[in-house]
């Protein structure tokens, strides 16, 4: 599966790279569009857990604006949202008319804002090590799923 991409990120990528970025500050650059950093992302977790505030810290820090909402039936959330069993994971956004579900890396965020699919939202399934605010080494391409009326297709691995 080949990561998507839209020919204005691959251009601001390029134009950061050239500016000469510092290793892993890529997709850290302002590789989108400055509407969609604007976009606040609602983050709805359990009250109890441990990893929910890393995956907002990795998010603040590149440059978006987090709403913490603890939620005590994080099920019942995911379930009104019509997040499908299959994709869940710790803690469920909000963004732009979208859902986001789990350790969802910012560029599939990105993407999704730019590219606007006819979907409910995105997922990254579980919680898997190395993934944004997951401890961890990251072990190959993470599968980010596309979720809409219950059932779940390929989104991009990122």
């Amino acid at each position: 599966m080949i990561r998507r991409t839209t020919p204005l990120l691959a251009s601001v990528a390029g134009i950061a790279l050239l500016a000469g970025c510092a290793s892993g500050a890529l997709s850290d650059a302002g590789a989108t569009e400055p509407a969609i950093r604007t976009a606040v992302i609602e983050v709805y977790k359990s009250p109890d857990c441990t990893c929910c505030h890393e995956w907002e810290a990795y998010l603040t820090a590149r440059g978006y604006t987090v709403e913490s909402v603890p939620t005590a039936d994080m099920s019942g959330f995911k379930t009104d949202a019509g997040v499908p069993a299959v994709t869940w994971s710790c803690h469920t956004a909000l963004v732009d008319g979208y859902v986001v579900e789990g350790h969802v890396p910012v560029e599939a965020i990105e993407d999704l804002l730019a590219e606007r699919p006819a979907v409910d939202g995105i997922g990254l399934p579980g919680m898997p090590p190395g993934s944004p605010g997951m401890p961890g080494d990251k072990v190959g391409s993470f599968e980010v799923l596309a979720f809409a009326d219950g059932r779940t297709s390929a989104f991009g691995s990122y």
